[in-house]
């Protein structure tokens, strides 16, 4: 077989994708904006090269030499780009794509992956959809400065209830899915972990972990929308964050599958191993 192609490399999920697949034996080529930048700020065993989604004429020196690619969709990224992309690789010959997607979203077309699945099946190319569940990661990522600085969880997901998966039992199964491709022909995998919890009990959890009073203060979307735009945060990806905690809000995230433990004959990460695992992220500034 030929390479594989790593997308979305300096965001939550593919570093931990081309690990996975690293410790396979595997040598992935990761795309980004940047390659001379991500040489110089990760260390370890990485190709890089660069892929600009708004310029179509990286598409086809990205996808060189390439048979299989893990895809990530960046939300600031319009869907005409996106979707050029998906029609380059079928053009390449790429005979499997692992996209990450997210869990029950065929029966939520407003969000963004929903279309990009149709698209996917729309050329062809054998595929993995992973529908993952709500990552763990988020805590440490986007929800960070809130909890280091504020110590509270704020999203607007009400005493909805998710299914939470860590980020590296996503990249385990997208590993073996690309190592693999024919055992995962054009299959969707709703990938979870083993508890359905609301944000109250994370705090709680997070509480006990960290040794300081941590607060779910539950915001509305107003507040919340207004919060994330505030800092910076692109518009499109704040609207999509937003679609995220309405569909846990409504109860249609908290559903919980076996679909890990039967694909690599393990136990998900549990929230509370995640928690002591990632603890000092959250140590509080001069504290």
């Amino acid at each position: 077989m030929g390479t594989i192609l790593v997308t979305g490399f300096t965001g939550t999920v593919g570093r931990e994708v081309a690990d996975a697949l690293i410790s396979m034996g595997e040598s992935p080529v990761c795309a980004v904006r940047n390659p001379g930048k991500a040489e110089a700020d990760f260390a370890g065993s990485y190709e890089f090269v660069k892929l600009d989604y708004n310029d179509p004429q990286t598409y086809g020196s990205a996808l060189k030499g390439i048979d299989r690619v893990f895809l990530m969709f960046p939300p600031e990224i319009s869907f005409a780009a996106f979707h050029a992309f998906i029609g380059k690789m079928k053009e390449e010959a790429v005979k499997h794509i692992t996209y990450l997607s997210l869990k029950d979203v065929q029966y939520v077309p407003f969000l963004p992956h929903f279309k990009n699945e149709k698209e996917i099946k729309r050329t062809g190319i054998p595929y993995t959809f992973l529908r993952a569940g709500y990552f763990m990661q988020n805590l440490n990522l986007f929800l960070l400065d809130e909890l280091r600085e504020e110590d509270r969880i704020f999203v607007a997901a009400g005493r909805g209830k998710t299914s939470f998966i860590d980020v590296r039992d996503i990249a385990e199964v997208a590993a073996l899915s690309l190592i693999e491709p024919e055992k995962h022909r054009n299959a969707s995998y709703p990938l979870t972990g083993s508890e359905s919890l609301d944000f109250f009990k994370v705090a709680d959890m997070m509480t006990e972990v960290l040794g300081r009073k941590i607060t779910y203060t539950n915001p509305t979307v107003k507040d919340f929308k207004i919060r994330m735009l505030s800092k910076g945060l692109d518009s499109g990806y704040v609207q999509v964050v937003t679609g995220i905690h309405f569909a846990t809000k409504l109860g249609l995230a908290k559903g919980v599958t076996k679909v890990f433990q039967e694909l690599t004959g393990k136990q998900p990460r549990s929230m509370k191993q995640y928690l002591e695992d990632y603890k000092p992220i959250w140590k509080q500034a001069g504290r």
